[in-house]
């Protein structure tokens, strides 16, 4: 699920890698992790991208609650939801990132 990316340019021999650390810094900042990385045009397609992922879990979490309505579940759903979003943010910025560097020249795997 949170797989480790190393990538190699082939013109200055510099050398990147995506890893557990780039996941974490991707959940917590999103776009702006893919804009730090240097991908001004991924970063922008990742806002709403963003966006989206935060509000299917705050209207996910209200149809749970809505639909079990009970006290457990709205709590355990309190917790869970906003997790599965920065999972799911961090997940995709890296993707985003990993393609960038692909498209930038960078071989994957060196």
């Amino acid at each position: 699920m949170f797989n480790t990316y190393r990538f190699d340019h082939p013109e200055t021999d510099a050398s990147k890698t995506l890893d557990g650390r780039a996941y974490l810094w991707a959940a917590l900042f999103g776009p702006f992790y893919v804009l730090l990385n240097g991908f001004p045009l991924l970063a922008l397609l990742m806002v709403p991208v963003s966006a989206a992922i935060f509000v299917s879990a705050f209207f996910g979490f209200g149809l749970l609650d809505w639909v079990l309505g009970s006290e457990v579940v709205t709590v355990g759903a309190l917790l869970v939801m906003p997790i599965a979003a920065f999972v799911i943010q961090g997940m995709i910025a890296v993707e985003f990132v990993r393609r960038g560097y692909l498209h930038a020249g960078w071989r994957e795997g060196y």
